[in-house]
C-alpha cells in the first residue's frame, strides 16, 4: 500500500533580530533608534550598550511613566541565535526583549505610581519641598531665577496637558532645569482614538453603523478587531504599539537659561507643541496599522 503523501513542514521562521525589535520599540516613543544599523557596522559591545541605554532613557521619558528617580539601562545579552537585549533598573534585571513587549510593559508598569489623572506621583528629586500646583506664577518665577534644587507638583496647562519643573545639580552638566509636559494617553487610549479615526473614515455607511453599534458593547477597538480576521487581536497584542505610547515630552535648560523665566516659558510652549504633534502622528500611524487588512 502506497504511503499517503504528507506535506513538508514549513521552514522555521528565523529568530527575530533583537536590534531591529528594539528599534521598533523605540519608534513607539518617536525615538529614531538606529541600533540595528550600528550593530551591522561592527560597533563594539560598549558602543552598542551606550546607544541602547541612551535610546531607552529617551523613550522612557516620552512614554511618560514617571520613572526619573530610577536609573535605567539596556545592554546586550547572549550571542548568535540566542542574542537578546536585557533591561535593567538600578542595576537589576527587570525584563528581556525576547520575553515580549507585553512583559516589558508590565515590568515598567509595576514601577509606576499614577494618580487618578494618569500623572506620576513619584517625585524626581530624592528630597526637598515640592511647590504646590496652585502656587502663584510669581513664586515659580522666583524659584527659577534664584532657588537651588527644587521641584513642583503637576500644574495644569492648555489642551489637557500638565507640566512640572525641577532643578537638579549634576557633576556633568552643572545646574539643569528640567521641564516635563504630559497629556495622559496610554497605549489603550491611543489605540481607541486610532480605531475611532478608522471607523469614521469608512465609506460603507452600513458597515460603519454596524461597527458603531458593536462599539457600544466592546469599545471602538474591540469592534474594529472583530471585523478583521480571527487572529487580529493576538497579532495586535504582539506589536509594541499595543503597549507603549507617547504621553510626555521632556526638555532641559542649562547655564544662564536655566535661571531665566522667559526661557522656561519658551521651552514649555515648545514641548507642548511637540507633544501635540507627536500624539497626532502616533494616532495616524496606529490608524494605518488598524486599517490594514480590515476586511481580511
Amino acid at each position: 500500500m502506497a504511503r499517503p503523501k504528507t506535506k513538508p513542514e514549513p521552514p522555521a521562521a528565523p529568530p527575530a533580530d533583537p536590534h531591529q525589535t528594539f528599534d521598533a520599540l523605540m519608534a513607539t516613543a518617536g525615538v529614531d533608534s538606529t541600533v540595528a544599523a550600528l550593530a551591522g557596522s561592527g560597533a563594539s559591545r560598549d558602543e552598542l550598550t551606550a546607544e541602547l541605554t541612551a535610546n531607552l532613557r529617551a523613550a522612557l521619558a516620552r512614554w511618560g511613566l514617571g520613572l526619573h528617580h530610577l536609573t535605567h539601562e539596556a545592554q546586550l545579552g547572549g550571542e548568535g541565535e540566542n542574542a537578546d537585549i536585557v533591561f535593567l533598573t538600578d542595576g537589576r534585571q527587570v525584563a528581556h526583549l525576547s520575553g515580549g513587549v507585553a512583559a516589558l510593559a508590565r515590568a515598567y508598569g509595576d514601577m509606576t505610581a499614577p494618580d487618578e489623572r494618569g500623572l506620576s506621583l513619584w517625585a524626581v528629586l530624592p528630597e526637598g519641598h515640592r511647590l504646590s500646583a496652585d502656587a502663584p506664577a510669581a513664586t515659580l518665577k522666583i524659584l527659577i531665577e534664584e532657588a537651588r534644587d527644587f521641584e513642583t507638583h503637576w500644574m495644569a496647562g492648555r489642551g489637557g496637558t500638565f507640566h512640572r519643573v525641577w532643578r537638579q545639580s549634576t557633576p556633568e552638566r552643572g545646574e539643569v532645569l528640567s521641564v516635563e509636559v504630559m497629556r495622559p494617553a496610554d497605549a489603550e487610549a491611543a489605540l481607541s482614538d486610532a480605531a475611532w479615526d478608522v471607523i469614521t473614515s469608512i465609506k460603507d455607511r452600513t458597515f460603519q453603523r454596524e461597527l458603531m453599534r458593536r462599539s457600544e458593547e466592546v469599545g471602538m477597538l474591540g469592534a474594529l478587531l472583530a471585523a478583521r480576521h480571527a487572529g487580529a487581536s493576538d497579532s495586535l497584542s504582539r506589536l509594541p504599539e499595543a503597549h507603549f505610547a507617547v504621553q510626555a515630552m521632556l526638555g532641559t535648560l542649562t547655564g544662564e537659561e536655566a535661571r531665566n523665566a522667559e526661557s522656561y516659558r519658551t521651552l514649555l510652549r515648545q514641548l507642548t507643541g511637540e507633544l501635540e504633534q507627536a500624539q497626532q502622528g502616533a494616532t495616524r500611524t496606529l490608524s494605518d496599522v488598524l486599517r490594514h487588512g480590515l476586511r481580511g
